[in-house]
């Protein structure tokens, strides 16, 4: 099932290939119609849909050369959509657990996360936050065919306030780095909201409240003024 779910979601996502790929299933989801199509031919060329035809409908031509999938006994589904992933993160690597490595460990395990993400069926991910704009980095690779994922939405560095949620609350002051999306009062903060989309943002990540992965912060805590959350909201 991985590797059928693999398949379908790189035909799809891939940048454009100039080829033609055919393929058949015993029923697909049709979620804008809200029914379940039988024996549906999806005709993707370039690496988009051009067609699809259930059972009764009439066949489309299919090219000479073209990749086929055939699935029998399966059902197709639209890719799935992630709208909080961090792919340059890891549920084993956190908190303290960082200081070992180099800032760029967990940056290098983002490809295969987002291989992951592809293979397990979805087609488009928003990634909340990211260290060194990593995530507009494999937002670039992908568009431009040089690694494979999902469309990725960037948010590049979240945005928040002094000892937050988004700062860096494990260093010692001695050994504290300011963290690019920290910021003070409605002006800074309109501030780092230019500067994520200068650098490719798409979506503005605010950490509004205290977290459960940061010290000294307690989760739905208020962190933000209410003027300062209109600022980002303004900008953004």
């Amino acid at each position: 099932m991985r590797l059928i779910a693999a398949a379908l979601a790189i035909a799809l996502a891939a940048p454009a290939a100039a080829e033609t790929v055919v393929v058949t299933a015993d029923r697909m989801v049709d979620v804008l119609a809200g029914r379940v199509v039988e024996e549906p031919v999806v005709v993707i060329t370039d690496g988009r849909i051009a067609s699809v035809v259930g059972r009764g409908g009439a066949r489309p031509v299919i090219p000479e050369g073209a990749t086929r999938i055939d699935l029998p006994g399966h059902t197709l589904l639209p890719g799935l959509i992630d709208l909080h992933v961090h792919l340059d993160s890891s549920p084993y690597y956190g908190g303290y657990d960082t200081l070992g490595y180099t800032d760029l460990f967990q940056t290098v395990m983002g490809p295969g996360h987002a291989r992951d993400m592809l293979e397990a069926g979805f087609t488009t991910v928003r990634n909340v936050g990211s260290g060194d704009y990593a995530d507009v980095a494999y937002m670039q690779a992908i568009d431009e065919g040089r690694m494979v994922g999902p469309r990725i939405v960037p948010a590049a560095h979240a945005l928040g306030a002094t000892g937050g949620h988004c700062d860096d609350t494990y260093m010692p002051p001695s050994m504290y780095r300011p963290s690019p999306g920290v910021g003070n009062g409605p002006q800074e903060l309109r501030q780092r909201v230019r500067e994520q989309r200068r650098h490719g943002a798409q979506v503005i990540k605010v950490c509004a409240t205290g977290g459960v992965f940061s010290r000294n912060t307690t989760p739905g805590q208020q962190q933000l003024s209410e003027e300062e959350l209109a600022a980002i909201a303004d900008e953004a």
